[in-house]
């Protein structure tokens, strides 16, 4: 299906990630599954062997051309892996190996769970909902007997040539562009973003501080399915979008968690992964096809709920309006042109966001498989629930997720396990639900 696909040279974005990883701080996407039912190996194999065929970016390894620049080659997927209990860490292999990693394990007789690896080189999070979504697809469809494919909607492996064909530089720059470039690149460049505080109580630690957990683990919580629809309809209410909601949270959990610490000055940035998928590109197979918006806001910002909702309300609607999540990309790309100056900038002791936030909508929601008391059914296994979080970087020290399956809404939190403890990241999990369960009971 990808005959004559490779070699294809690494995007802005794709090279930012390759940069990026390192053992400490992962560049992956952690999805998890959980499924409860008979499991059916060979049929889980078969439909993994063909999803990859259709996602030829999944299996694909990273090598150097002449020039040094480095590109996509075909490779073979990764061995699914099989354990009888969770796994202490899911190698993410950092480099030449881009792709997904896949582990399924068991609790007990009829709750697997399935562990999921997309490095960030290959795919984002859309992409990766994409992969998993053909995957249990073409698993129901080989519970039946069949050896072919299912009847998945056509993909057209050649349109990932033009996989980053939104950038700004393709269409004629307008001296705006210039101007809002700099308004993107001038405060990350010359403002640190504030800290995620580290000196919250760790008295439950006995004092110490914990071992830093892999930067592949995430914890993850649920809202009930009242909770979520009171949610939603206050933000209807409201007038904006639930992601709006979940921002304004977002921001008002941490200027409070940081409130009197003494890393509570400097601005509280949050980056929001943005899709630029436009319609020519729903014939893709997975890869990376977005952008980053960041919101920043000051302590006295937060003082005011309503007028902090409002002010992001307008903002996220200029983000789409304008495209203003190509800027950053824009100046990625012109720095490409100096990769060592790319390498230096990201390497430094930096802080771009304080956290980041990432809205992944009903992913899963989207399996084309039967319903049953609205979860989906493939095959033998019923799926319970699901989640994944971004990746975060040196300085960026939590990033959250918000995810609606079967019409409760997760919330899921990964930390830096060098700065942050477990405990700490737990308080900050919960502080963020308890703001949501406070939101809906003020409407």
């Amino acid at each position: 299906m990808s005959e004559g696909l490779f070699p294809l040279p690494l995007t802005p974005f794709e090279y930012y990630f390759l940069l990026e990883d390192r053992a400490e701080y992962a560049g992956v996407i952690p999805i998890e599954l959980e499924a409860r039912g008979r499991f059916d190996r060979p049929a889980f194999e078969q439909a993994y062997r063909l999803t990859h065929e259709r996602h030829p970016f999944l299996s694909a390894r990273v090598e150097k051309d002449k020039r040094g620049w480095p590109e996509f080659v075909a490779g073979e997927p990764e061995p699914i892996r099989y354990a009888d209990d969770r796994p202490t860490c899911l190698d993410s292999q950092p480099g030449e190996r881009p792709g997904v990693r896949v582990q399924v394990w068991q609790d007990d007789d009829q709750l697997f769970h399935f562990h999921f690896l997309f490095h960030h080189v290959a795919v984002d999070g859309l992409g990766a909902f994409q992969f998993i979504c053909d995957l249990f697809e073409a698993y129901a469809h080989a519970c039946t007997g069949s050896d072919e494919p299912p009847p998945w909607r056509p993909l057209d492996p050649q349109r990932l040539r033009d996989r980053d064909g939104h950038h700004l530089f393709k269409r004629r720059v307008r001296p705006v562009d210039l101007w809002r470039m700099a308004q993107v690149h001038v405060p990350l460049s010359l403002r640190q973003a504030a800290l995620v505080s580290d000196e919250t109580d760790t008295s439950a630690t006995n004092g110490q501080p914990a071992a830093p957990t892999s930067p592949t683990d995430f914890m993850v919580e649920h809202l009930s399915v009242e909770e979520t629809d009171a949610l939603t309809a206050t933000a209807a209410g409201r007038g904006v979008m639930l992601n709006d909601l979940l921002v304004r949270d977002y921001f008002l959990t941490l200027e409070e968690w940081n409130r009197g610490t003494s890393q509570a000055s400097g601005p509280i940035r949050i980056l929001i992964p943005v899709n630029m998928r436009r319609r020519e590109d729903l014939r893709m197979p997975a890869a990376n096809v977005f952008g980053y918006a960041f919101l920043t806001r000051y302590a006295a910002d937060c003082q005011n709920p309503e007028a902090l909702l409002d002010s992001i309300r307008d903002e996220m609607a200029a983000v789409k309006r304008d495209k203003r999540a190509l800027y950053y990309e824009a100046m990625l790309r012109l720095s490409c042109a100096w990769p060592a100056f790319l390498r230096w900038s990201l390497n430094r002791e930096w802080s771009f966001a304080t956290a980041v936030f990432t809205n992944l909508g009903t992913g899963f929601d989207r399996l084309r498989l039967p319903d049953h008391q609205g979860r989906k059914l493939a095959g033998d296994l019923l799926f319970e629930v699901g989640a994944g979080v971004g990746p975060i970087r040196p300085g960026t020290r939590i990033s959250f997720s918000a995810h609606n399956y079967a019409g409760r809404l997760a919330i899921a939190a990964c930390c830096d396990g060098r700065t942050l403890t477990p405990v700490q990241q737990r308080a900050l999990l919960d502080a963020y639900l308890a703001r949501l369960r406070n939101t809906i009971e003020q409407s």
